[in-house]
């Protein structure tokens, strides 16, 4: 089994179509936000208080179990295809 790890970032309407998108390909064996385990505020000083740092944009990892490669590489394309659509940004990690 294969699994994609992803932060995709935007406004949670969108990001619930994308994942709908996902869990709806055949040979996933899941998809799953994972828990959020701290805030989402940039440590840099330096830049506190500005704009990007106000507005509260909020961002999701997920995680997708794939059965095979070729299904992981599948899922990798409609994340991306998905997120443009959707006017997402997605990032794929190899770990939170």
């Amino acid at each position: 089994m294969r699994t994609v790890r992803f932060r995709v970032t935007g406004p949670d309407d969108s990001v619930q179509a994308l994942l709908k998108r996902v869990d709806a390909i055949e040979e996933i064996d899941r998809v799953e936000e994972v828990a959020d385990n701290g805030t989402h505020v940039r440590e840099d000083s330096s830049s506190l208080d500005l704009p990007d740092d106000t507005a509260h944009s909020d961002f999701h990892d997920i995680e997708v179990h794939a059965l095979s490669d070729a299904v992981a590489r599948l899922v990798m394309r409609e994340v991306e295809l998905a997120a443009r659509e959707y006017g997402l940004v997605a990032e794929f990690v190899d770990e939170f």
